[in-house]
């Protein structure tokens, strides 16, 4: 039997604004002591993201991401160390004053109404993920939230996508149709997460990509703010019912 579409949101720079990040990047590119290095073109949410996606709850392991990652632009290993403790405490400090993306709650609402299936792949952590979707009650809207803890492999590869459409086909008793599952994201390998999993791919615009980086990435769709989701016609047929 064929179910109503089943739309997969990434969640930072899609669901909640991210600025939490950007903020802490912009003190600590302020500040001359880390002796900053090819910078030029570097974002703050490119800076922040990088930190993002090489953390882990295992310390170790996050430490030595942060070495690496951030090498070519803190040269000196000590002060890549030092960089690593002080962003971590930093960060989360200013994660209360997150918001959700515009338009966001207005377009869950129209999709729960004509039954669209939600759910929310991340790289985030478990314990980032139930915080938010705690605080801004996320669940009366998605029926499956999977994090950076939840698979094996993280995006891009295809299996936290694989682990949400497991989620849902139990849930939903229903047989996955592929055709009719879309990721999206504002990121390259957002895009190719989607392709490796064999769905559709919405790259948005308005989040932390760049336009080359998510045109290059050829996505199924690429659409401009989040509203512009209920313009795409394979969802009309079902929001026009």
């Amino acid at each position: 039997m064929s179910h109503q579409p089943i739309v997969l949101f990434d969640f930072d720079g899609i669901i909640i604004t991210q600025k939490a990040l950007e903020y802490t990047a912009s003190i600590f590119l302020k500040n001359s002591f880390y002796n900053w290095k090819n910078i030029e073109k570097l974002r703050l949410i490119d800076l922040a993201r990088m930190f993002e996606e090489a953390d882990s709850k295992n310390r170790i392991k996050a430490l030595l991401g942060i070495i690496k990652v951030y090498k070519q632009y803190i040269p000196r290993l000590w002060k890549r160390i030092l960089f690593f403790m002080k962003f971590r405490r930093a960060y989360p400090k200013y994660e209360k004053y997150e918001t959700l993306k515009p338009d966001l709650e207005e377009i869950l609402t129209k999709f729960k109404e004509h039954n669209f299936i939600l759910g929310i792949v991340s790289n985030t952590s478990k314990i980032r993920l139930n915080h938010f979707g705690e605080k801004f009650n996320l669940t009366k809207y998605f029926s499956v939230f999977i994090s950076r803890d939840d698979t094996p492999y993280r995006k891009p590869s295809a299996f936290p996508i694989f682990a949400a459409l497991n989620i849902i086909k139990k849930k939903f008793d229903i047989s996955i149709e592929n055709n009719n599952v879309y990721y999206v994201g504002d990121l390259p390998h957002d895009i190719q997460c989607a392709k490796n999993a064999k769905v559709a791919s919405i790259a948005l615009l308005s989040g932390h990509g760049t336009k080359e980086g998510l045109e290059n990435s050829d996505p199924s769709f690429i659409i401009k703010d989040l509203k512009d989701l209920l313009e795409i016609n394979s969802f009309k047929k079902f929001l026009l019912d």
